[in-house]
């Protein structure tokens, strides 16, 4: 199937990365004579404007031949994927995404390239959309509600992403394609000032209530903070959001937990919870960071439903 994509580009992914490099991107498109129109996202959640603008003007009619490609990073895929699902259509319009970002997780959750060049070919190569799975999320205080491909995370996580993102390291570890280590190097700082806070998660007719916790990640895949394996046997198709809750550890017992997260081993651990479900709801009644896709929430307080959806996805991975 012939189709044409719809660019949304966010130069400023990957701390300017992503305008580096596109223009090889653009004349690996030219050569390959691929039919496609350009959007600059010029300031933040730009992408979400532009993507909600193109399905508006799209008819919802079988048999479009447009794909949304977002060029940039999991936040820039992120907000085209909520612009697109803003409105209700009957015929969804597909998305490709180009990892050029910090943590590319949502590339590695799916098992896509993390080099631009062979993920653009399995974009542009692709010849039929498939459906995966991402999250939903409905936030009762703020009222807000939207869709995630990686994760939702609550506490240490998303303190780390709103230090790193503040970080001048984060810019010169990205233009050396060490991104993920300006995660890592937040981590610590961030340890001691992030307290423990009292969660209550709902899954069914369960009730937990655990006064100490400290990360809470509802993940749709794997990875989160740029390649960390915190729900090693998740995955796109299993139909079930997996959340890990741990318990602020002391600092010996955090460096253990590290070391057995390394190994895949963490989810044994008397401070770590998991859980699988299809919808999960969870309250926080202190003021805590959030982030969505390594975007960041603010800090707020919580009670948000989340649960699992599916959405046409333009790339083949065995290419």
């Amino acid at each position: 199937m012939s189709v044409q994509f719809y660019i949304i580009l966010n130069e400023h992914a990957g701390s300017g990365h992503a305008k580096e490099v596109w223009p090889a991107i653009k004349q690996q498109l030219d050569a390959a004579a691929v039919s496609y129109e350009v959007a600059v996202s010029e300031y933040p959640n730009h992408a979400v404007l532009l993507s909600e603008q193109f399905a508006k003007q799209l008819p919802d009619t079988p048999h479009q031949d447009w794909v949304v490609l977002a060029v940039g990073g999991d936040g820039t895929l992120h907000q085209a994927l909520n612009g697109l699902t803003r409105l209700p259509r009957h015929y969804r319009i597909p998305v490709a995404y180009i990892p050029i970002g910090s943590g590319n997780d949502f590339a590695r959750g799916v098992g896509m390239a993390l080099d631009w060049k062979t993920a653009l070919n399995q974009v542009i190569q692709c010849t039929h959309a498939t459906d995966i799975d991402i999250g939903s999320y409905d936030e009762t205080i703020k009222q807000e509600r939207g869709v995630f491909t990686n994760n939702l995370g609550i506490g240490f996580d998303a303190a780390i992403i709103a230090q790193a993102n503040q970080s001048k390291a984060k810019v010169w570890l990205n233009k050396h394609h060490l991104g993920s280590l300006s995660y890592l190097a937040s981590a610590l700082s961030v340890y001691y000032n992030q307290t423990g806070f009292t969660l209550t998660v709902h899954v069914g007719n369960q009730r937990d209530i655990y006064p100490n916790a400290f990360l809470v990640t509802t993940t749709n895949h794997p990875y989160f903070g740029g390649g960390v394996g915190i729900a090693p046997g998740a995955t796109v198709h299993d139909h079930k959001l997996h959340l890990v809750v741990i318990e602020k550890p002391n600092f010996f017992k955090l460096m253990w937990l590290a070391l057995r997260l390394v190994f895949k081993r963490h989810l044994t651990s008397k401070a770590v919870h998991y859980y699988q479900a299809s919808n999960v709801h969870l309250t926080v009644p202190s003021i805590e960071y959030g982030q969505l896709d390594g975007e960041e929430m603010g800090g707020r307080f919580f009670d948000v439903y989340v649960g699992v959806t599916q959405y046409p996805f333009w790339f083949d991975i065995t290419i």
